[in-house]
């Protein structure tokens, strides 16, 4: 169910009346799963005042240390950012977006991401996003309060009409989450290190690793796929340290 299988994470939120107006707006939709990182103190009982009849939404919401440690059992994961800039990440069209997060959402949770209300998202938290959205609206005040944002987001997901909704990935295609991706990217790593990358100086291995996450970031990673490279990363493994092994007893004295 679209859902059970989208959460909202809201990264260092100010103000619990926020937090309150948010999880209405969680309830008002239909969904449930509501994230936050780094809250300030005593949100929880601050927050039921606009929170209304969604207090239920904040006493099961879960709080994390980091955004990366929030994104861990998720797939695909969308920023909200004003702030553009090509460091900053690929940017979706809203629409293009909403289909993301909805297609994405049928094998795997996902998750949007929002940021502080003073500063938005933060570089090193976009960096966590697969990708980013901006909300349109009007260019004169172009400035969403933090409730109203995650309200524009969850109605687009919810209003999007069932019929366009993507048969895939397969059920033979699970997409894997932020945790299992990391895990088949160290995998690669490691090949890469046994082929003579190294870090430091002109190495091309973190060009590399960026590359490569770059690609999972735009397209996801299913099981198949990542079993795939990790069978290749321990077939480099075992052939590049055979054969230092074979050259190393050849060129040992007799």
């Amino acid at each position: 169910m679209l859902s059970d299988n989208i959460a909202v994470i809201l990264v260092s939120p100010e103000n619990p009346d926020n937090i309150g107006a948010v999880a209405r707006a969680i309830k008002n939709m239909g969904f449930s799963d509501l994230r936050l990182v780094k809250p300030p103190r005593g949100w929880r009982g601050k927050a039921k005042k606009m929170a209304v009849t969604a207090v239920d939404i904040l006493e099961k919401a879960k709080v994390f240390s980091s955004l990366r440690e929030a994104l861990l059992e998720l797939g695909r994961v969308i920023g909200t950012t004003r702030r553009g800039g090509g460091h900053r990440g690929t940017f979706l069209s809203f629409e293009k977006a909403i289909s993301e997060i909805r297609r994405n959402s049928l094998s795997r949770k996902a998750g949007i991401v929002f940021g502080r209300e003073s500063k938005g998202l933060a570089n090193e938290d976009s960096d966590l996003c697969d990708q980013l959205v901006t909300i349109p609206t009007g260019t004169e005040y172009p400035s969403l309060n933090l409730a109203q944002a995650v309200m524009v987001m969850l109605f687009a997901l919810s209003w999007t009409q069932p019929g366009h909704e993507s048969a895939w990935p397969a059920q033979n295609e699970r997409a894997l989450n932020k945790e299992e991706i990391q895990v088949t990217i160290a995998h690669f790593t490691e090949a890469l290190k046994v082929l003579g990358y190294r870090k430091g100086g002109a190495d091309l291995l973190p060009r590399i690793l960026k590359t490569f996450r770059g690609l999972i970031k735009r397209a996801g990673l299913i099981e198949p796929e990542a079993q795939m490279i990790k069978g290749l990363s321990r077939k480099i493994r075992e052939k590049v340290l055979n054969g230092r092994q074979i050259m190393g007893r050849m060129a040992s004295p007799r």
